[in-house]
């Protein structure tokens, strides 16, 4: 029996019955078991998502909103397109053609009127969005279709992504070996690089004048660098003047500098019996 009156501080034993009321309050912890069953079908991966004429009541339009029956979706060469515009003059010919173009249009960035492809059999020089890719591409079209031509550029085209995508990419580096001259042995920092080498930065472009002369005129680093080799004061065959020249610049015998490839002897002893044994006059030319 329970007392008519509360008790000022609670038992130290819980009651052996519980309440039939259940508390206000939920519990601080969470059960284990879920309330509810999942839904049968998850929703579906965010990605590329083709058009499909709605027909539900009144509606003359197409949609890409990922909802399009099953039988749509296992045959997607027959039902489903990459734009708007084909979806429309497809299945709402005539007048409910222009109804069709604007009932639904895009309003958020992931419902484009035109999805990018390869095109592969065109040109072939980039993407393009004009509704004719082949059908295997409609067929799988999470991996072939993209929403921007930027996206479809960088999958298809990454080598040549900036003429893909028609964009300039910064320029990294100052200096640019000059060849618009063929006996140029320069590199210029004007910055007015063709747009090849602003595409391969990494191969073309250097950041110091030395960088750029090594790594392309590396045959006459001297000359691209705009100065003056002493030279080593050895002896080289000058086979242009039929004589062992020394390896330095001003008057005989001098031959000016050796060029690399050029072979180097100590004396003009060793370089006419290397290079002249036949000529007796060497040794005094």
């Amino acid at each position: 029996v329970p007392s008519s009156e509360p008790s000022e501080s609670p038992s130290s034993e819980p009651s052996s019955e519980p309440s039939s009321e259940p508390s206000s309050e939920p519990s601080a912890t969470p059960s284990c078991t879920p309330s509810s069953m999942p839904t049968e079908s998850p929703s579906k991966p965010p990605g590329v998502n083709l058009y499909y004429p709605d027909w539900t009541s009144g509606a003359f339009g197409c949609r890409n909103d990922g909802d399009e029956p099953e039988y749509m979706e296992l045959d997607p060469t027959s039902w489903l397109s990459s734009t708007v515009d084909s979806c429309c003059q497809k299945f709402f010919g005539g007048f409910n053609y222009d109804i069709c173009m604007g009932r639904y249009p895009p309003d958020h960035d992931d419902c484009n009127v035109m999805l990018f492809y390869p095109d592969w059999e065109g040109a072939n020089e980039g993407c393009t969005n004009d509704g004719f890719e082949p059908y295997y591409m409609l067929q799988f079209a999470q991996y072939f279709l993209s929403n921007s031509r930027e996206e479809c550029c960088e999958k298809f085209y990454h080598w040549d992504y900036y003429g893909c995508s028609g964009t300039i990419p910064p320029v990294s580096g100052d200096y640019y070996p000059d060849w618009s001259i063929v006996s140029s042995y320069t590199c210029l920092n004007d910055m007015k690089m063709p747009n090849y080498m602003i595409k391969n930065q990494q191969w073309y472009l250097s950041k110091t004048l030395k960088e750029c002369c090594e790594k392309h005129f590396a045959y006459d680093v001297n000359t691209c660098l705009g100065t003056q080799n002493a030279g080593t004061g050895k002896w080289y065959a000058d086979f242009d003047a039929g004589r062992c020249a020394q390896d330095c610049n001003g008057a005989s015998p001098c031959g000016g500098v050796a060029q690399s490839w050029d072979e180097l002897f100590s004396t003009k002893k060793a370089c006419c019996t290397a290079k002249y044994w036949y000529d007796s006059k060497c040794i005094t030319k």
